[in-house]
């Protein structure tokens, strides 16, 4: 069985992929109204944001080539 090759193209496509899918649930977290988030958890929402924004950033750079 071999694996599937793997290109600096495709390596892109699935960190975008992955992104995308970590902002949609951060973001879905933070509009659910029925849960309370303690403090901590918010801090840890806002810091991934920031994280999240990071990534973007440096994959925009890798996709410009």
């Amino acid at each position: 069985m071999h694996a599937p090759a793997c290109t600096p193209v495709a390596d892109l496509v699935g960190l975008r992929a992955r992104l995308d899918d970590l902002g949609r649930r951060r973001i879905a977290a933070l509009e659910r109204p029925a849960v309370v988030l303690s403090p901590a958890e918010r801090r840890q929402l806002e810091a991934m944001r920031f994280d999240l924004a990071e990534i973007e950033r440096h994959l925009a750079r890798l996709e410009a080539g």
